[in-house]
């Protein structure tokens, strides 16, 4: 799972990394040429969007989310485990909501035939890395959830070990 989601996070990164290059060719271009990359703002919608949702996964399989420790450290080691385990069961609920609701989203954009203004893309295209990207964060969350459960596999994410 860990493998996967930080192969995810690489591309990501990667993909952003070339979503930053392109801007920086664009604008060197039209200084130095005249010219402009076409399309340069359907490229960067895209691009920045799967990166997102691409990156996303990793978050939640680290337990890497923003959270307020203030009041959370001071329980009961039983309470503060369960309520861990409410959050993952929360966390996939709303991942699986979202996703759910962006696949309806996507459905109507598929049965329409949209395209993005400038280069044409399908917008099927812009839908696919959010679909990705909830689905298999959702899919961590159950993941860990179920790994909880089952008191014979050690907790090996840092999270775990320093919260149960």
């Amino acid at each position: 799972m860990q493998r996967l989601c930080r192969l995810c996070a690489s591309a990501g990164v990667a993909i952003l990394l070339m979503c930053a290059l392109l801007t920086v060719a664009d604008i060197a271009s039209r200084r130095l040429l005249g010219l402009s990359v076409p399309g340069l703002i359907d490229l960067t919608q895209l691009l920045v969007m799967t990166s997102v949702f691409l990156c996303i996964p990793l978050v939640f399989e680290q337990r890497a989310n923003v959270e307020v420790d203030l009041l959370y450290n001071l329980l009961p080691g039983n309470v503060s485990s369960k309520l861990s385990a409410l959050w993952l069961f929360l966390g996939a609920a709303f991942l699986l909501a979202a996703a759910w609701h962006a696949g309806r989203a996507a459905g109507q954009v598929l049965e329409y035939g949209e395209r993005s203004p400038t280069l044409a893309l399908p917008m099927i295209c812009y839908w696919i890395p959010v679909l990705f990207g909830m689905l298999l964060a959702a899919y961590v969350c159950i993941h860990q959830l179920l790994r909880r459960a089952t008191p014979t596999e050690p907790a090996d994410t840092p999270y775990m070990k320093q919260h149960d």
